[in-house]
């Protein structure tokens, strides 16, 4: 066999037919759109999202403080229906279990339910994270409180510990480097 320039050709396998090439995908949208998550006029009133340091979305324990600060004057519900704050909350296992705890606040998200993501607030765990974030915001930064404790290792450099995870930090880090709360 031949191609269109006249080279001599030799056919692997049978073409293809045509039927295959042929594919029905059935799409549609709602005519009304139901959203599972909060829809909010400004981007700034959302929780960092993750892996944006170029954008200055930063993710840590300072960033959900603020965040929950802002939120105060919402329903409980409304606050905690950003996908970005869950997915947050689901990967703090490092400073509290959040993320065995978030199943019935998750449902409350699916289902828009403000009663069970009101019960889900009275949990030991909400108790603990709103305990450490007032905890956190009574710190002042610029002076030194009575919390903090210096180990010398050195005699150029002191270190501090940090009050809430005892990781020993660099004195120039204003925030413990392991849990990201202020000295």
């Amino acid at each position: 066999e031949k191609d269109v320039y006249g080279n001599e050709v030799q056919r692997l396998g049978r073409p293809l037919p045509v039927e295959y090439l042929l594919v029905d995908v059935p799409a549609s949208t709602p005519l009304v759109p139901l959203y599972t998550f909060l829809e909010r006029k400004d981007a700034k009133q959302y929780f960092p999202v993750e892996n944006r340091m170029i954008d200055g979305h930063i993710q840590d324990f300072a960033a959900l403080a603020n965040y929950l600060a802002k939120s105060r004057s919402l329903p409980f519900l409304d606050a905690v229906s950003d996908f970005h704050l869950l997915f947050y909350l689901y990967r703090m296992e490092d400073m509290l279990p959040m993320k065995s705890q978030l199943g019935p606040l998750l449902e409350a998200v699916r289902t828009k339910d403000k009663a069970k993501a009101n019960e889900w607030k009275t949990r030991e765990v909400w108790k603990t994270l709103e305990e450490l974030i007032e905890a956190s915001s009574n710190h002042d930064d610029s002076s030194m409180s009575n919390d903090v404790e210096f180990v010398p290792s050195g005699d150029a450099e002191q270190n501090w510990i940090c009050t809430f995870c005892t990781f020993i930090n660099s004195r120039e880090l204003p925030a413990c480097e392991i849990c990201n709360l202020p000295r």
